[in-house]
């Protein structure tokens, strides 16, 4: 046996299949072909790897040549929510739990580097090369990629990547009580608003959860109610349901924003949102509010559709004043009545946040109501309430519980009356105020 390093002898296996077996290559059904040349050439040659046996060595062989080397156990595994390429060699990462791990593998070098994340992007028709140094795509399954080379990141480390896995299957409101992330009174909550025709924005940073409780939220939804999705990017929610002949039982459009090199041939989630109000949907989500969109989701809104949707901001008013600024970039029109705008359009904002101990949680869910005089009275419905942060032998502890602090406003209700709600149901969120 001739002891080889693994960069080595990925070339040397490259070029041998390449020269005896490149039709192999060209076909993804091969695969089990593709591994048995591997495999061949390992026993001709007696070459291997420290720390690697025959099938091990064949497999990560094969990954280097015919996927995405070190990140191809990582993109299928259900317990990962996020790969984070911060250089060559060092990744880290996040597990669903908000565990955070650093993997021992890692690339060959910077270049190597760049290779295997140009093929990621080639699913999504991107390039990342010196010309265009930063560039976003996405895999199948809901998965996203933004990443960064040189000379945008420094160029002994070569590139950093942030990949993003949503996992539907995980994605649903069991899970979301389980974690505590929020009450099964509060998800109800939501579940009723948008069942029945009050729009609301989910708020908070990145990796806040935004997207999954927007995802659960949705996928509680009748089957006959037709949902239309915009998203921006990479498309991370998906709602269609099939039945066990495969047939699709329910009523879902998912759109996705194109970028062009000419922009007059750019479709935009402005464009989209648009487009929406011509299909009759009952409920329109904007995966995420960035720019000029935040204008035509207010103003479809306005116009008795129901929106949800996502920014990146605070909860409450910081929430509206996000949604106001963006909507100005299409009409700069007085900020006052851009916030009275947007708090009529999305009378109810929930906050999501990720703590210090890695938990996702609902930190409040508020309603707006504008008064006659056209001012903004928040008032708080439901609480998450930190009581103790402390460190117990080195690990970091949240003690705290969500409390109910106001039942929702006449407005409210008579506006879900409006939109159907069995009265028995809405009477459950009038009661009395208690701790939940």
């Amino acid at each position: 046996m001739a002891l080889m390093e693994l960069y080595e002898l990925t070339r040397l296996v490259q070029e041998y299949i390449s020269k005896n077996y490149s039709s192999a290559l060209l076909d993804k059904n091969r695969a089990a072909e593709i591994r048995s040349y591997i495999g061949k050439y390992l026993y001709d040659t007696g070459y291997t790897v420290d720390g690697y046996d025959t099938k091990p060595l064949v497999d990560r062989l094969y990954s280097e040549m015919c996927e995405y080397s070190v990140l191809t156990k990582c993109l299928t595994d259900p317990d990962i929510e996020e790969i984070n390429v911060n250089g060559w060699d060092d990744i880290a990462l996040t597990h669903l739990d908000g565990r955070i791990e650093k993997m021992k593998d890692h690339f060959f070098s910077p270049s190597h580097a760049v290779d295997v994340v140009k093929k990621l992007l080639q699913h999504s028709g991107m390039i990342i090369d010196n010309a265009t140094p930063m560039a976003q795509g996405h895999l199948p399954n809901n998965t996203r990629i933004t990443a960064l080379k040189t000379p945008v990141v420094d160029e002994d480390r070569g590139v950093s990547v942030s990949i993003r896995m949503l996992h539907p299957q995980r994605v649903d409101r069991r899970n979301l009580i389980r974690t505590n992330s929020l009450t099964d009174e509060m998800l109800s909550f939501l579940e009723m608003c948008l069942r029945y025709g009050v729009s609301f924005v989910v708020a908070g940073r990145t990796s806040s959860g935004k997207t999954t409780l927007v995802s659960s939220l949705l996928g509680t939804m009748p089957d006959s109610k037709r949902i239309y999705t915009i998203e921006s990017g990479a498309r991370e929610l998906s709602l269609i349901k099939r039945d066990k002949n495969g047939n699709v039982v329910n009523n879902v459009v998912h759109t996705l924003s194109r970028p062009s090199d000419n922009a007059a041939y750019d479709i935009t989630q402005e464009d989209l949102v648009a487009a929406a109000l011509r299909f009759d949907p009952d409920i329109i989500c904007v995966g995420e509010m960035r720019d000029a969109e935040a204008h035509s989701a207010i103003e479809a809104s306005s116009t008795d559709h129901t929106v949800v949707t996502t920014v990146h901001g605070g909860g409450g008013k910081y929430a509206h004043q996000r949604i106001a600024f963006l909507s100005q970039r299409r009409f700069p029109i007085d900020m006052k009545i851009s916030l009275m705008m947007a708090a009529l359009a999305f009378p109810v904002v929930v906050f999501a946040h990720k703590l210090e101990d890695n938990s996702r949680k609902v930190m409040d869910i508020s309603e707006c109501v504008v008064n006659d005089r056209g001012a903004l009275e928040y008032r708080t419905l439901y609480k998450y309430h930190i009581r103790r942060n402390v460190t117990k032998d080195g690990v970091f502890h949240i003690e705290g519980e969500f409390v109910k602090e106001n039942a929702p406003s006449d407005s409210l209700c008579e506006k879900l009356i409006r939109g159907g709600v069995p009265t028995e149901t809405l009477n459950k969120f009038r009661k009395e105020v208690v701790s939940i």
